[in-house]
């Protein structure tokens, strides 16, 4: 990695130091998706303990971190348009990392849903201010690959939660059977093994906020706009609101990444708890069953998402060059092309092809990730580039993730009494259905994109 040292805040970016800033956020962006998914890979093991049914895991996973990380993400940004966003990064980074810890901790349902609040409130602080400060390190046409790398943190995080937690739980779950738990964590009640993947992965989130504000500097706002771009140096929420308003691209763009996210959010957890339940029907122990699910599953998100979302921002900056449309066509493409193969997927017994499709299905499911932030950047002034991805934040997040997973749990409660242990499975490809008006309204913003382009070109 290059070595850290920062440009004169008047001097155009180091392509180094740029290039550390990028990766540097990309890294905080993985901590934040390890944080927020490993309690959806615990699903089964707090259903177990807890007596839950899937609708309280769905509130779990989807509204007690959605609605405060959704609306925070606004007043948040609205200081990060005027105050340093490094610091308001590390600040969010320790107290979503503070908050993870704390969930392992707790003996009650209700608590289980405050800390998670906690973590949204924390995780709130990261990326309206992260995308704006990418914009100032990276040329306009350039960011949608830039916007691309950070949004593996996506699924980097993804494949790290799910691997580490489930290893983690297996190896604690058998020392319990053997030893029994240890006397530090029977002094506070914690005799489940899944308490201990929660209690270790928030002291390194921790110390990755104190680098991140030593080493990553603030740059100037708006340094590859012209003058007369840089002219307002300040926006309010209402000059924001006015300014997307004018835009039927922005809403356009911002309803398809909703649904997208609600496929995504609502799939993610309920397909891992999916396979976790056919090794439980089949009497593996809860321990390997979560393992043996985890370990292809974990391929299937990251080794997919990974793909899809650099090959997502990679196409769209090179083929809109030409027209700029492409930062939605494509896209809308690739998720049309996704459902057929997620039908196909869990048609067929759980085995290393149903795997691999999946994996497909995960790579033009996320190739919407980068193009949709480079396209909320480029929408606006230099003024709104943090308060403009926080309300399309906003939008994303109460929709995808408020209503994502509970909707795939509820409809599964809904299911159970006719369909039994096919519930899990229908009320997945239901949801997944939804990918269709996803595509059609990326589709639709293609029209209007041209005209309410705001960057230089």
């Amino acid at each position: 990695m290059a070595d850290p040292v920062a440009p004169q805040a008047d001097d155009a970016p180091r392509p180094a130091y740029a290039q550390y800033v990028v990766l540097s956020l990309f890294v905080v962006y993985t901590f934040n998706f390890i944080d927020r998914q490993i309690v959806a890979v615990m699903q089964e093991p707090l259903k177990a303990f807890f007596g839950l049914s899937d609708f309280q895991l769905g509130l779990l996973t989807g509204p007690a971190f959605a609605f405060l990380y959704a609306t925070l993400g606004i007043p948040l940004a609205y200081l990060a348009d005027r105050w340093n966003r490094v610091s308001i990064i590390s600040i969010s980074l320790a107290v979503w990392s503070g908050f993870t810890a704390l969930f392992g901790l707790v003996n009650s349902y209700l608590m289980l849903f405050l800390m998670r609040v906690g973590v949204g409130i924390g995780e709130a602080g990261c990326s309206p201010p992260a995308h704006s400060l990418i914009s100032d390190y990276v040329h306009p046409r350039k960011r949608g690959s830039a916007l691309s790398i950070y949004s593996l943190g996506i699924p980097v995080g993804s494949v790290i939660g799910i691997l580490m937690t489930a290893v983690v739980y297996r190896w604690v779950a058998d020392y319990y059977e053997t030893y029994g738990a240890p006397g530090w964590l029977a002094a506070i009640g914690a005799d489940d093994a899944w308490r201990v993947p929660f209690l270790i992965v928030g002291i390194p989130g921790i110390i990755l906020a104190i680098i991140v504000k030593l080493t990553i500097k603030e740059p100037p706002r708006g340094r590859f706009d012209s003058a007369a771009a840089k002219e307002k140096t300040r926006a309010s929420l209402g000059d924001v609101v006015r300014a997307l308003t004018s835009k039927p691209a922005f809403w356009f763009v911002a309803f398809a990444a909703a649904i997208a996210s609600l496929v995504g959010y609502g799939l993610f957890p309920w397909l891992l708890s999916y396979f976790v339940r056919i090794s439980l029907a089949a009497g593996v122990a809860p321990q390997d069953a979560l393992a043996n699910a985890a370990i292809p599953y974990s391929f299937v998100i990251g080794g997919g998402g990974f793909v899809g979302t650099l090959l997502g921002g990679f196409l769209t900056d090179k083929f809109s060059a030409k027209r700029l449309s492409a930062y939605v066509v494509i896209p809308g493409t690739a998720l049309l092309f996704s459902l057929p193969i997620y039908f196909v997927s869990l048609s067929i017994p759980p085995n290393a092809f149903a795997f691999l499709l999946l994996g497909i299905a995960s790579a033009l499911g996320s190739m919407w990730y980068g193009p949709v932030w480079a396209v909320a950047q480029n929408l606006v002034k230099p003024a709104m580039r943090a308060m403009a991805p926080a309300v399309l934040l906003l939008i994303i997040n109460i929709i995808g993730l408020g209503f994502g997973p509970p909707a795939v749990g509820a409809l599964s409660d809904f299911l159970a009494a006719t369909y039994g242990d096919g519930a899990l499975r229908i009320a997945i490809l239901v949801i997944a259905s939804l990918i269709i008006p996803a595509a059609i309204l990326f589709l639709l913003a293609g029209r209007h994109i041209e005209k309410d382009w705001e960057a230089e070109r």
